[in-house]
């Protein structure tokens, strides 16, 4: 799985009829509503059908023959779906939704418009229903995306923690909820997420369009990250022993993390291992990641302090440069 609006939207949608195969009679209007069904699906006129249809939904509140209407209603998306007028598709769901809010297949091709519209907001509202009508992993994720781009940390977590109950092995989701966590302070969560991104990592699968050497680097990565925040989680934590050794298999991972790199320079200079931490601040400050520039100005005050200048810096750097591959 990718991004929120760039992978197409599986549409997981039980059908409870066909047209032809009608509900069990039971209420006192059954006779009105399977007339007025014949009269619609006789109908070879489509706008006149279309009127017929809301004709029943108008008249009835509810009816056993719902999901065959529904059926016959779903026929009028195919159009709008090959041509891609994701606006027309989105303003006939939501016509059908103000009278049945909760038909699976309006809710399903509303969702599938405002995921091809781009609207995050409709997004999430329409997501949302087609879970709970059909819960199931890809409708999840593309809910836990859309909060992401929202920036609702809180509610990313949420529908995340369901993506992760239908497909527990989904890497990019643990890895991106660990993080979550990890910028929410919540470290205890930060760990767990980290911890099942590790074990996930033996038994993803490459996509069909990644090479055996992208996919192998992605992996790298993917671990680099996870022994980071299992190092930030010890770190903050004041173990700085279980810490280096986290952060040192992030950087064995992941060369170019900054902030692994950055870490190391700090736990070594309170070691008292000087050139260690001088070349870990130099790795950090070269990568130029987020933590570069707190890397410098540490860098060079413990430069300084142990060499009374910055004369031999350079070298310093130009070696830090070689080992990240720069």
């Amino acid at each position: 799985m990718r991004g929120a609006f760039s992978i197409v939207l599986v549409l997981v949608v039980s059908f409870s009829c066909v047209s032809g195969v009608l509900g069990t009679q039971d209420s006192e209007t059954y006779a009105e509503e399977y007339e007025l069904y014949q009269k619609i699906e006789a109908e070879t006129d489509s706008a006149k059908r279309q009127d017929l249809i809301f004709e029943f939904l108008q008249t009835f509140d509810a009816s056993v023959l719902d999901p065959n209407v529904s059926y016959l209603y779903a026929q009028y998306y195919a159009g709008p779906r090959q041509r891609g007028q994701w606006q027309q598709l989105a303003n006939l769901a939501q016509n059908y939704l103000r009278q049945r809010p909760d038909d699976g297949i309006a809710i399903a091709a509303a969702t599938e418009a405002y995921q091809n519209l781009g609207d995050t907001r409709k997004l999430v509202d329409f997501g949302s229903k087609l879970y709970n009508d059909s819960p199931n992993a890809n409708t999840a994720y593309f809910v836990a995306k859309a909060y992401q781009s929202l920036n609702d940390q809180a509610n990313f977590r949420r529908w995340g923690q369901r993506v992760i109950r239908h497909d527990p092995n989904n890497l990019q989701i643990l890895v991106e909820l660990s993080n979550s966590y990890w910028k929410a302070n919540d470290f205890s969560n930060t760990v767990t997420y980290a911890k099942r991104a590790l074990e996930a990592t033996q038994k993803a699968k490459k996509s069909d369009s990644q090479t055996d050497e992208q996919w192998s680097t992605q992996l790298q990565q993917v671990r680099g990250f996870c022994y980071r925040a299992l190092g930030e989680a010890d770190y903050v934590n004041k173990n700085n022993t279980a810490a280096r050794g986290n952060f040192e298999k992030s950087v064995e991972y992941d060369v170019k993390n900054d902030f692994a790199h950055y870490r190391l320079g700090l736990i070594y200079w309170g070691a008292g291992r000087t050139n260690q931490a001088i070349l870990a601040l130099a790795k950090s400050f070269v990568l130029n990641g987020p933590s570069s520039k707190e890397a410098r100005d540490q860098l060079n005050q413990l430069y300084r302090s142990a060499h009374g200048g910055t004369s031999g810096l350079p070298a310093v750097i130009q070696r830090a440069r070689q080992d990240v591959g720069l």
